[in-house]
């Protein structure tokens, strides 16, 4: 099916901070897009006044261009569900979900072409991910990102859609390694922010980000990543943002647990989402599925899932076996 070269209409599903985020952006720079939800406290603040909401999937879907989905990942496929029954075999599809489903194990786009199977290609359904904080965005501060489609045309389609003044996407072709960067990082950047907390210092942190990066690039490789990706926007600088932010909210749980809370009392009290929690148990049943070795990201599970203290297992890494430094 041919797509439309030139995007007329978008929706975005989802409206949370991120979704609000991605809606307002295409509005501040003249894009005729509606953001889908049921949420209420949108209408509640003067700073989104300008945005277009609905919840009436079976008018406003078939009319589109681009859909972007934008919701957590344990609730992508139900979203997705939702839309079948009107889209329009030419749409083209974006998810912004940073990710994996944790019943599954499968990145986002293998959600979406589930459950759209025999209604769009797959090479219209593609991921956007980088380092994209969604308060500096609204804040109108420059920011770059990551766009990857199957086929190179349909990504520069919705590079040039999304392209203003401070929002500058990149094309790819790697959505596999674009969506294990987007997803993995949030687990490291779990323990970036204990380590921040916990006073262990600066080259404490340098080398988790490093060997943390590595162990990035090892699983999303075994899943048929391209090794360059993780050195991009979607990997490293991903990483580094949200292991330096006190805007992210899985650094943010990383701090909360170095002060002596509760899983459960740190997502209490952050509210949101927090996706690095489930990823770290997917990321776990890939890496030894696969026979991989992950230490880090396994023990980072392991103080998440199984009630280990942080004391204790990074005492265990720091007692392993010695071996040569791999890249």
């Amino acid at each position: 099916m041919k797509v439309n070269k030139r995007i007329t209409q978008s929706v975005v599903i989802g409206g949370g901070s991120w979704g609000t985020t991605i809606a307002l952006g295409l509005i501040n720079n003249n894009k005729n897009t509606i953001l889908i939800t049921s949420s209420s406290k949108n209408n509640q603040n003067e700073k989104f006044s300008k945005l277009q909401i609905s919840e009436r999937y079976d008018e406003i879907i078939p009319k589109c261009d681009l859909i972007i989905f934008a919701v957590p990942s344990h609730g992508l496929r139900k979203s997705v569900a939702k839309i079948s029954p009107y889209i329009s075999p030419h749409t083209l599809v974006l998810s912004a979900t940073k990710g994996l489903e944790n019943s599954t194990n499968k990145i986002s786009t293998t959600v979406i072409s589930e459950e759209l199977i025999n209604l769009i290609p797959k090479k219209q359904i593609g991921v956007m991910s980088g380092p994209n904080l969604a308060k500096e965005i609204q804040e109108n501060k420059i920011a770059l990102t990551t766009i990857a489609y199957p086929e190179i045309s349909n990504a520069k389609i919705v590079q040039n859609y999304f392209s203003s003044k401070i929002f500058r996407p990149y094309t790819s072709t790697d959505l596999i390694g674009v969506q294990y960067g987007g997803s993995l990082k949030n687990i490291i950047a779990i323990a970036s922010g204990f380590l921040d907390q916990s006073n262990y210092g600066d080259n404490s942190k340098s080398s988790l980000l490093v060997r943390g990066l590595n162990e990035m690039k090892i699983l999303g490789v075994s899943q048929g990543a391209k090794e360059e990706t993780f050195y991009g926007l979607s990997g490293i600088g991903d990483l580094i943002t949200t292991c330096y932010s006190n805007l992210s909210r899985n650094y943010q749980f990383g701090v909360l647990i170095s002060d002596g809370f509760s899983v459960n009392q740190a997502k209490a009290k952050i509210v949101q989402t927090i996706e690095g929690i489930d990823t770290a148990r997917s990321a776990y049943n890939l890496g030894k599925k696969n026979n991989l070795e992950l230490p880090i990201i396994y023990s980072i599970y392991k103080v998440i899932h199984k009630n280990s203290s942080p004391e204790e297992v990074i005492s265990k890494l720091m007692s392993r076996t010695l071996k040569e430094e791999s890249p």
